[in-house]
């Protein structure tokens, strides 16, 4: 959505309407503002902007060059220029329509620069020239609908920086999100000391067994020389029984 200022007498193509008036006639005896209003007219703003600029160098007492010449300078997007030109013209002793102008065209200039409460304070100085003027009534409204909208979007932007920073420094919030941290790293590791118990467990059975066979082996072999002997001395008796019969007789 395209915003305008109020038009008056030019229409410029652009978001903005920027002269009052065409440049101010002057002395046609002079060549050189003769020449610089020619290329203005004729959208050639660069020479007239140079034409007009020797022309004052001449006659610097002239406030009618320095408003001519902060126009050409607003036409090339000049703004600081222009406005220095046309606070110039305003200061002067110049007649009431001039000064009035350079005013309402200062305020176009530091709109253009995004300095809304100066752009209007330039209008409510052209309203106190003259109170009916309607393109300087316009323009001084639309300047307080940019602020008050540019206030708005601040508002907001301050809104969500507390609340984002409010986040941050909220302990009780950091305190749960450490908890909730806690909980899961419980979950997927074991606590200190369960693996070395299971390695323990697993070593000691191992052992057990391995006693086990031992003492086995060992029974064995005590049972097995114990039967070698009862059969050594069963033998002995029945060879002794056979002696002690056969002397008898």
């Amino acid at each position: 959505m395209f915003c305008k200022l109020r038009v008056r007498r030019v229409l410029v193509v652009g978001l903005f309407v920027l002269l009052t008036n065409s440049p101010v006639s002057a002395d046609p005896a002079d060549s050189n503002i003769q020449e610089g209003l020619n290329q203005y007219q004729e959208g050639l703003f660069p020479e007239a902007e140079k034409n007009f600029s020797q022309a004052r160098s001449s006659r610097p007492d002239d406030p009618r060059l320095n408003y001519n010449l902060g126009s050409s300078y607003y036409k090339q997007e000049k703004f600081q220029e222009a406005l220095q030109d046309y606070t110039h013209a305003a200061l002067e002793n110049s007649d009431p329509q001039l000064k009035k102008n350079s005013l309402y065209n200062s305020g176009n200039a530091l709109f253009k620069m995004g300095k809304l409460q100066e752009a209007e304070a330039a209008y409510k100085k052209v309203l106190a020239l003259d109170p009916s003027d309607m393109d300087a009534k316009f323009n001084l409204e639309f300047v307080r609908e940019q602020l008050k909208k540019k206030e708005e979007e601040q508002k907001q932007d301050s809104d969500k920086k507390d609340s984002s920073d409010s986040e941050k420094d909220d302990p009780s919030q950091k305190d749960s999100k450490d908890k909730e941290k806690d909980k899961e790293s419980e979950k997927k590791e074991p606590q200190d000391g369960e693996k070395p118990q299971q390695k323990n467990s697993q070593s000691e059975s191992a052992q057990a067994k391995e006693l086990s066979q031992e003492e086995a082996e060992q029974l064995l072999g005590s049972l097995s020389e114990d039967l070698k002997k009862i059969s050594r001395m069963q033998a002995e008796k029945a060879k002794t029984a056979q002696s002690y019969q056969g002397n008898n007789w």
